[in-house]
């Protein structure tokens, strides 16, 4: 495909949801991004977050949000289905089944899907968006952001030594 034409898409869809949402504000790190087009979540409702999804949606595209960023995707694409794909291509000796998968926001859902990632774990802020995941993950630390990612990280060294 070809990415010009596919960041103009991405910047329409964008220019559409502003039309309803005149707040949106592009994120800084946007051009650096190839598939999606971030935005950043300015305190956006639930209400608001579900009607720009379902503004996506109708115009054939996918959305997700994290705390800090609001995505227009591609409609197949999300974390999970990646991770696989990086597996497969240039880790084929790992099964996703091997793999830890960490999240914090409704963007990672798709790495706590037990079929696939069973060892996955959502630090302690991911509490949050519980009724908003599609995926509950396999564990939950008890603080959240970086410190539960940490915690994370001790808990697997302390089995390793």
């Amino acid at each position: 495909p070809d990415l010009g034409v596919h960041r103009q898409q991405l910047a329409e869809v964008y220019h559409h949801l502003q039309s309803e949402f005149p707040q949106l504000q592009e994120s800084t790190d946007n051009r650096f991004r190839l598939t999606d087009w971030t935005f950043n979540n300015c305190q956006l409702t639930i209400t608001q977050l579900e009607r720009l999804d379902t503004l996506c949606n109708a115009l054939g595209w996918g959305f997700t949000y994290s705390s800090v960023h609001c995505h227009i995707k591609p409609a197949s694409q999300n974390k999970g289905t990646s991770l696989i794909q990086v597996l497969s291509n240039y880790f084929p000796q790992y099964s996703p089944k091997q793999v830890v998968t960490v999240g914090d926001s409704p963007n990672d859902a798709s790495l706590f899907n037990p079929e696939l990632f069973p060892l996955s774990v959502g630090v302690a802020n991911i509490l949050d968006y519980a009724n908003e995941l599609s995926y509950q993950p396999a564990y939950v630390t008890t603080a959240a952001e970086g410190e539960g990612f940490c915690e994370l990280v001790r808990s697997i060294l302390s089995r390793s030594s």
